[in-house]
C-alpha cells in the first residue's frame, strides 16, 4: 500500500537484494477476514515468510535484517555498534514517529477514525506537533553531524526504519531546507534501493505546509 509504513521492509528487501513477492493491498482487501488473520488491526505491512508471520514495519525489517546478517545491514550481536542499532530502532518508532504522526492527521484530517481516535488527534496542535517533533529529533540531529548514517557512519537497518519516519516528516513539510535532518533523508532517498520501493509515490506528495 503506497506511502505507508509497507515502503520501509520492502526497502530493506530491496537494499538486500533477496527474491520476494510484494501482494498489494487495498482497503477492500484489509476489511476480509483472511487478512485480520495475518494482521488483527487490518494494516499494513505485513510479512509472510514460511511458517512465520509477523506486522509492525520495525519489527519485520529488524527479523529480515538478522534472517540476512550476511547481507551486513545490522550489526552482529558481538559487536559494540549493536547496542547503538537497537537504540535508533527503537527510537525512531517509540520517540520520533508519534508527534509525526499527530501532525499528519492535522494536515489530513481525512484520515479514518480508527487509525487513531478523533480526540486523540485533536489534543495536540499542528504547531505543538511541529514543536515536539523539533525537540525529540535533536539527539538525532546531533548524532548525524558530520555523518551520513547512524550506526558508525554505515548503512543498517536502522536507517531505514529512521529514514522512513523522517521520510513523512520531510513530505508533510516538517523538515526545512536547512535542518541537517533534510540533507539525511536526502541522502537516503538517492539510494538506488529506496527508489525502487518507493516507485515514486513519495515524489510526487507536495508538502502540506
Amino acid at each position: 500500500m503506497p506511502t505507508t509504513r509497507a515502503v520501509r521492509p520492502r526497502w530493506l528487501l530491496e537494499e538486500m537484494e533477496v527474491p520476494y513477492e510484494l501482494v498489494r493491498v487495498d482497503k477492500k482487501m484489509t476489511q476480509q477476514p483472511e487478512y485480520q488473520k495475518l494482521h488483527p488491526h487490518r494494516k499494513v505491512p505485513v510479512l509472510v515468510d514460511g511458517e512465520v508471520t509477523i506486522f509492525e514495519s520495525a519489527a519485520i525489517c529488524a527479523y529480515l535484517a538478522d534472517k540476512y546478517l550476511d547481507k551486513g545491514l545490522a550489526p552482529r550481536l558481538d559487536q559494540t555498534e549493536r547496542g547503538y542499532y537497537y537504540q535508533w530502532l527503537f527510537y525512531a518508532t517509540s520517540t520520533l514517529e508519534p508527534p509525526v504522526e499527530h501532525f499528519m492527521f492535522d494536515v489530513l484530517p481525512s484520515l479514518p477514525e480508527k487509525v487513531i481516535p478523533t480526540k486523540v488527534r485533536s489534543a495536540i496542535s499542528k504547531q505543538e506537533a511541529l514543536e515536539w517533533f523539533d525537540r525529540v529529533a535533536e539527539p538525532l540531529r546531533k548524532s548525524i553531524d558530520g555523518n551520513n548514517y547512524l550506526v558508525a557512519n554505515r548503512f543498517t537497518t536502522a536507517d531505514v526504519v529512521t529514514g522512513g519516519v523522517l521520510l513523512w516528516a520531510k513530505k508533510l513539510g516538517m523538515l526545512s531546507d536547512s535542518d541537517p535532518l533534510s540533507k539525511y533523508i536526502n541522502n537516503l532517498m538517492q539510494r538506488p534501493a529506496f527508489i525502487r520501493a518507493d516507485e515514486d509515490f513519495y515524489a510526487k506528495i507536495a508538502p502540506s505546509v
